[in-house]
């Protein structure tokens, strides 16, 4: 196995360094985002229940613990398996992610070692892999870290032409949740796609069946869950609280609405930097006719399909998008701007474009938005001050012996706390906006006119508030409690 010259270890071990100090920060954080239910929720049904049953109770079941069902449970039968091994912790999940950023760290310089110059590929591994996204991700321990890395095995497992570390790649992309499975079926046509142009444009059926072993054993195991999971529970959102994400826009503007989201979530976090230096390079070498490598060309195809599936979605579903969806194009964009930066400037300016770059792309985790305009949170490490606030909050709580059923509180902050902080205490927050008390926090992306309601004297009073750096949380009691209404 070739390791990292001593000229790339210059930048392997800064960027080590930046992730095992947030592996250290990290490591006791409580469950964030959707990790809440893709994590812990999930891991603890099998955990409690001694992996006895695969499916899930439905979300509207009434169940304390329910799954999706569309998505196949291996990240939470992994960390099940994690916790009755290593013993029921939050830094189990912390500690399990960062085994997966030594294979990220490994196959994104093996790939990168493909496509870019070798004096040029230390500055691309360590761009690529401190973009805000990426890192935030890791310091949560999302599955999408997982699905992130498992791309880029698979990427460099294609070009290289590897098909046992291709299949083992597929399998984490397909199994960790639903987007993975497109992804896969994006990675299948590329792969064809290779095929064909290295064999010249010749291309036939015993071709595609060598192409398609890699691909078996996962596609297999995903029509046995599927077909059981429908055999047993019917379609997905039968019983889901997600229906309105996967139906299609009701109107032109909701189209145009999404549309804007996607734009947003594509370029936020200083992402915007290159997508601008991409557009002008690509005009470049659209102009002057240049010829692109094998491999490029197999990657801006993949950059393509991956970002036309997800136009297509802004047209069929009303599925909010987030920042960590786009890790796996955005890391193709990266790669492919900075070669073409490479080809077009000379050597003094690709030094200073290189450094632009990262400057830029750091200062991405200062972006805040207006309260008005929701922001992904778990895509900027800006949120990392809310568990330190979290647990101010609850403690205050406590000690003013404060009933759980008369509070209420946004997303990250309703729920069980037994299941996002791993504390053993059922004490569960709830959705309703008239309770007696709401904690809310800009964390929690409430819509505006309730966000303005808790602003008003006359209807909500602030009797607590904590901040810190971006993030901030106020309990407010309400003066004038009436009939429930949940905010989900």
């Amino acid at each position: 196995m070739k390791l990292p010259s001593r000229k790339d270890l210059l930048f392997v071990i800064p960027v080590l360094c930046v992730y095992i100090i947030l592996t250290i920060i990290s490591a006791n954080h409580c469950y964030f985002w959707d990790n809440i239910q893709q994590i812990s929720k999930e891991a603890h049904w099998y955990y409690l229940t001694d992996f006895k049953h695969l499916l899930m109770p439905d979300q509207n079941s009434g169940a304390e613990i329910t799954g999706t069902g569309y998505h196949p449970p291996l990240m939470g039968l992994m960390t099940a398996l994690l916790w009755k091994v290593f013993g029921y912790n939050l830094w189990v999940s912390h500690v399990f992610v960062f085994f997966w950023l030594l294979i990220l760290i490994y196959n994104v310089w093996k790939l990168i070692s493909r496509v870019i110059p070798e004096k040029f590929v230390g500055w691309v591994l360590l761009i690529s892999l401190l973009e805000p996204t990426v890192l935030s991700q890791f310091s949560t321990a999302s599955p999408d870290f997982i699905l992130f890395t498992a791309f880029i095995l698979s990427v460099r497992a294609l070009l290289e032409q590897k098909q046992i570390l291709l299949s083992i790649g597929i399998f984490f992309i397909c199994c960790i949740n639903m987007r993975g499975i497109f992804v896969g079926a994006i990675l299948f046509i590329t792969n064809c796609y290779y095929s064909y142009i290295q064999a010249n444009s010749r291309f036939n059926i015993r071709s595609f069946l060598k192409i398609i072993v890699p691909y078996l054993p996962t596609l297999l195991l995903l029509i046995g869950y599927f077909t059981y999971y429908f055999i047993v529970k019917g379609w997905f959102f039968k019983n889901s609280t997600s229906t309105d994400h996967y139906s299609i826009p009701t109107s032109f503007g909701r189209i145009i609405k999404h549309f804007a989201e996607f734009g947003l979530r594509s370029v936020e976090n200083g992402r915007i930097l290159i997508w601008t230096i991409g557009i002008y390079t690509t005009y470049i070498f659209v102009k002057s006719k240049t010829p692109i490598h094998q491999n490029l060309k197999v990657l801006v195809l993949f950059f393509l399909l991956l970002t036309g599936l997800y136009i297509l979605f802004i047209f069929i579903t009303q599925m909010p998008f987030s920042a960590r969806y786009f890790m796996p194009q955005f890391f193709l964009l990266t790669l492919l701007t900075l070669s073409g930066i490479i080809q077009i400037f000379e050597k003094k300016r690709i030094w200073r474009i290189f450094v632009l770059v990262l400057i830029f792309e750091i200062s991405g985790n200062f972006w805040i938005y207006p309260e008005r305009i929701a922001k992904s949170w778990d895509c900027t490490l800006a949120h990392l001050s809310y568990y330190e606030l979290r647990n101010e909050c609850f403690n205050y709580i406590d000690q003013q012996k404060l009933d759980y059923k008369e509070i209420s509180g946004g997303f990250c902050l309703y729920g069980n706390r037994r299941f996002i902080e791993m504390n053993g205490e059922d004490k569960d927050i709830g959705t309703d906006v008239n309770s007696k008390y709401f904690i809310y926090s800009n964390i929690s992306n409430v819509e505006d006119s309730f966000a303005d309601s808790l602003k008003n004297p006359k209807l909500w009073i602030p009797i607590k508030s904590f901040k810190r750096g971006f993030v901030y949380i106020i309990i407010y009691k309400n003066k004038l409690p009436e009939k429930k209404n949940s905010i989900k």
